[in-house]
C-alpha cells in the first residue's frame, strides 16, 4: 500500500468534509436570518436553535480546519514508530489477513477503501496503537483477544 496515496485521500476526504461543514453553515446563517423576528411568535426558541447550531458547526469547522492545517505537515519518509503520519500493516496470524491503519492528527475512526483495500485511520490514542507500541516488524502481540503480527511501520 502506497503511502501517498492514503495520506491523498485523506486530506481530500478532510477537504471535502471542510467544503460540506462550510455549505451547512451557509444554510443555518440562513436560517438564522430567516427566523422569526422577536415580534413573532417563536422567533425565541427558533433564532436561538439556530444560533446554538451554528455554533456548534462553526466549532466542527475550526477542528476539521485544524486537522487539515496539522495532516498537511505529515510527511512521506518511513518511520519507524508509531506516530502521526505512520502507515501500519498488521496480520491477523489467524485469518491470515493484513489489516492497514494510518494514523491521523485530532480523531480518528473512519476509514476508506484504496484498490479495494481498507485503510483505518486512527489517532494516537487509538487501544491498537498502544498495542503495537513498543514492538518492532515481525513481532507478534495480543489485541482484544486476537493474535497479530507487525507486519510494517512506514
Amino acid at each position: 500500500m502506497e503511502k501517498q496515496k492514503v495520506l491523498e485521500a485523506y486530506l481530500s476526504g478532510l477537504d471535502k468534509k471542510i467544503r460540506e461543514t462550510e455549505k451547512a453553515l451557509d444554510s443555518i446563517y440562513e436560517g438564522v436570518y430567516t427566523a422569526p423576528k422577536p415580534s413573532e411568535s417563536h422567533s425565541d426558541t427558533t433564532r436561538s436553535q439556530q444560533s446554538k447550531l451554528a455554533i456548534e458547526t462553526e466549532r466542527r469547522l475550526s477542528s476539521l480546519k485544524s486537522t487539515r492545517a496539522a495532516a498537511g505537515q505529515i510527511f512521506l519518509q518511513k518511520v519507524i514508530c508509531p506516530t502521526v503520519g505512520a502507515l501500519i500493516a498488521i496480520e491477523d496470524i489467524g485469518f491470515r489477513e493484513i489489516e492497514y491503519y494510518f494514523v491521523v492528527p485530532g480523531q480518528g475512526g473512519e476509514s476508506l477503501f484504496l484498490d479495494k483495500t481498507e485503510i483505518m485511520f486512527i489517532s494516537l490514542q487509538s487501544p491498537i496503537l498502544e498495542a503495537v507500541s513498543g514492538t518492532k516488524e515481525g513481532d507478534s502481540f495480543d489485541f482484544r483477544g486476537r493474535k497479530l503480527r507487525l507486519v510494517a511501520i512506514s
